[in-house]
């Protein structure tokens, strides 16, 4: 492919990626990597397969209930490629963990599910210097971004609080698989060094059919990069 080709590919197979949650987003983002050949992921999640996961968290099956989903998925994603190195870590994700699995980090993804361990993995990327690439999804609805250090924003200046929560939103299926599949995509592009990444969300509506970019900007007195500048959140581009 251009902009891939033999470079490309040992780039990826160079590459060292930190994904956190291995259910619905972590399902097609863990997959296309792995397919795409990069050299290690380590796959952070500290939850168990449940029945109700299995609308959207593909890589699990009835056989998987109960089981810790990061060795589940590890064990399910070698099958596939077993050249690459899947690092499962089945723990809560504090500051000290995502500090030492960051080290010789190209990328840390964030397919999680609740706001603390995205504060976690935001600080620690930041802190080490590694860019995140952000996901989350709810009903027909997802949200993608980048943060990349030292230029801001950075995840709090875009979130600088915690989002109303209510619980877990329920998810189509295929929305996950949208917008996990769109940040394998943006992943394998960065490790191959295609492209610009753009501070800022892309926002996608699958009921409405719609996809709007919404620009960011550094917040001032930001808790985690203590940035100076305009408030995040400009105009949107459809």
């Amino acid at each position: 492919m251009p902009g891939i080709g033999e470079a490309g590919q040992q780039r990826l197979a160079g590459a060292r990626v930190v994904v956190l949650g291995a259910g619905g987003l972590g399902f097609p983002v863990l997959s296309y990597l792995g397919a795409a050949g990069v050299g290690t992921v380590v796959i952070v999640d500290h939850d168990t397969v449940e029945a109700s996961n299995l609308n959207r968290q593909c890589l699990f099956s009835e056989n998987d209930i109960g089981e810790p989903k990061a060795t589940a998925a590890a064990r399910h994603l070698a099958t596939r490629n077993s050249e690459v190195r899947w690092e499962p870590v089945q723990a809560p994700l504090s500051e000290d963990l995502a500090g030492r699995l960051l080290v010789g980090a190209d990328l840390a993804v964030d397919c999680a599910d609740n706001w603390g361990a995205r504060v976690v993995l935001a600080a620690a990327a930041w802190r080490a210097g590694v860019p995140l690439l952000h996901g989350a999804v709810a009903s027909f609805e997802g949200t993608l971004a980048w943060f990349e250090p030292p230029a801001g924003p950075c995840f709090r200046c875009v979130y600088p609080e915690p989002r109303p929560s209510g619980g877990l939103k329920p998810v189509l299926g295929g929305v996950a698989g949208v917008v996990g599949s769109l940040m394998a995509s943006e992943a394998i592009r960065a490790l191959c060094g295609i492209g610009d990444r753009h501070a800022g969300l892309l926002l996608i509506d699958l009921e409405r059919r719609t996809f709007d970019r919404v620009t960011a900007a550094v917040r001032p007195g930001c808790p985690l990069c203590g940035g100076a500048g305009g408030v995040a959140a400009a105009h949107s581009e459809r």
